[in-house]
């Protein structure tokens, strides 16, 4: 069904004014020969679009498609994707917002993967673009968001799935927008051994990823997040995440249109969102750390402002595990 802008959900990825978007072009055009020389660069869509069961084993109905000679996507197998996981090469993972359809997950990932490669320099990563169904299906915009504020639970539980199946030792960069964080956020609870909308996984599982030395190292980046500004505090939905994510960049936007009206969500004097307010309860300085980015990002919730805000272009490295050769990365 088509919409108009008027009816489109308050977490859509809206139009971005003209000049946000003669920014972009220029930023693309300014790394798109660093991003050709780049090594080994690989770029993978992951889609879970069409899932449906309810157990473990439904992970093995995800699709995969590798971009093929930089124009085309060819299925892939989940095999051949794990043969490639790399303890020298991070794997960089983005997880789109709501009401976005499968080709514009596809379009949103790829300008991701270029900013990305900008900040990398030249240094290898494989990027994934995690598509998952959130399109608009309610008439209702309260309604439909609420519908995806209960997929994007469901969602973490298929992102800590396959996350635990990686090769121990990968290091991984996580990102999202709008209801992506949710995502990475209650993948985060899950693996270290919460319950998310009355999921969990097994105890062999979470030992891994919570003994002494974790499985593999996650860091995230979290933009114009769409949970509650508690969510990651003691008592929250997902007060275990930081167990094993080990640094968090949360984007803080008081100017954001469609997260000052988040707290609909819940109906009247519902709490703020994450990416509108901050962070709260969180204690002392640790693994989070906020970034404001109201003055350069304004009004919109558009993830191609938020990706491109120059607060952001300094820190992807970092939190894609891009700041260090390979041979000492991790170390």
């Amino acid at each position: 069904m088509t919409t108009t802008n008027a009816a489109r959900s308050p977490f859509a990825p809206r139009h971005a004014a003209l000049i946000a978007r003669a920014v972009l072009a220029l930023l693309l055009l300014a790394i798109l020969p660093r991003a050709v020389c780049a090594a080994e660069h690989e770029v993978w869509l992951l889609s879970t679009r069409g899932l449906s069961e309810c157990g473990a084993s439904a992970i093995d109905g995800i699709r995969y498609w590798r971009l093929a000679d930089g124009c085309r996507w060819a299925p892939a197998q989940a095999a051949e994707f794990h043969a490639g996981d790399n303890l020298a090469t991070p794997t960089v993972v983005y997880i789109h917002g709501n009401d976005t359809d499968a080709d514009e997950a596809v379009s949103a990932g790829c300008c991701v993967d270029q900013i990305i490669q900008s900040a990398a320099c030249g240094a290898p990563f494989r990027f994934v673009i995690w598509s998952w169904p959130s399109d608009r299906v309610c008439r209702r915009i309260r309604s439909d968001i609420q519908l995806k504020a209960d997929r994007s639970d469901v969602e973490a539980y298929w992102l800590a799935l396959w996350l635990d199946q990686l090769r121990p030792g990968v290091r991984v960069g996580l990102a999202g927008h709008s209801f992506g964080p949710r995502i990475i956020a209650g993948a985060g609870q899950l693996l270290a051994g919460g319950e998310l909308s009355g999921r969990c996984l097994p105890p062999q599982t979470v030992a891994a990823w919570t003994g002494k030395k974790p499985k593999n190292r996650l860091r995230a980046v979290l933009l114009a997040s769409a949970t509650d500004l508690d969510s990651l505090a003691p008592g929250g939905q997902n007060e275990l995440a930081l167990t094993v994510l080990e640094e968090v960049l949360i984007t803080c936007n008081d100017c954001d249109r469609a997260l000052r009206w988040y707290p609909r969500l819940y109906g009247r004097g519902g709490p703020e969102a994450l990416g509108f307010a901050g962070p709260c309860g969180l204690g002392g300085p640790g693994k989070v750390a906020v970034l404001d980015v109201s003055d350069t990002v304004g009004r919109t919730h558009d993830w191609q402002v938020y990706c491109c805000s120059p607060e952001l272009a300094c820190r992807w490295a970092h939190y894609a595990f891009l700041d260090a050769p390979p041979e000492t990365a991790g170390k």
